[in-house]
């Protein structure tokens, strides 16, 4: 079994692993470079997830390629609510003991690392924040789509990040998340509910 790492673990090994030198200008999402599912990689076993997170336990959920007997397989991705990290509801009003939300988790397209959480607006603890983790080990690693795998494109996986979009805004903004290379995994702390995407 793969083991589950929270943030502050990943951001020490940040240091030792790809990640960019710092938050770039926020960019349109026709100038982003989604980083895509490798044309042999295994279906979806789902394109959608829900739970209920709650104010006064662990909660986590992940999303699943789909086996070569139909059951799940490898995980793309992996989210984690810790106890006492709901923050604020979309409308503002705070989450308290006994508390919880429906928290759903959309693939919007099955062919890239792009994915819609819900309910938007929705705010986690700045001092304890959620805890995402998306895996591109199925991803296509000719990241420069040139038709070869070279060092240009063992260049770009060092500069995967978390990118976030918080629509009507066609702006995506580098989120400075953990790119752990020899796991291929994004390792990020989520701190609202939006769009969020793996790309470069």
């Amino acid at each position: 079994m793969r083991r589950f790492l929270f943030f502050p673990l990943a951001l020490a090994l940040v240091l030792g692993c790809g990640g960019s030198a710092g938050p770039r200008p926020p960019v349109a999402g026709s100038q982003l470079h989604f980083v895509v599912q490798d044309s042999t990689a295994p279906a979806l076993y789902a394109d959608s997830v829900g739970f209920y997170a709650y104010f006064s336990q662990d909660a986590q959920v992940s999303l699943y390629y789909r086996s070569a007997t139909g059951g799940q397989g490898n995980e793309l991705l992996h989210f984690q609510v810790p106890m006492g990290t709901l923050y604020k509801r979309p409308n503002g009003t705070a989450f308290g003991p006994g508390d919880s939300i429906w928290i759903s988790i959309v693939v919007r397209d099955p062919h890239k690392f792009d994915f819609d959480f819900q309910p938007t607006g929705l705010q986690f603890n700045p001092a304890a924040p959620a805890f995402l983790r998306v895996d591109y080990l199925h991803s296509n690693h000719d990241f420069d789509g040139d038709g070869l795998i070279t060092a240009a494109d063992t260049a770009i996986e060092a500069r995967l990040d978390l990118w976030k979009n918080e629509a009507p805004s066609p702006d995506w903004y580098e989120g400075g998340a953990a790119n752990v290379e020899a796991l291929e995994e994004i390792e990020s702390s989520i701190y609202s509910f939006t769009h969020y995407a793996v790309a470069w």
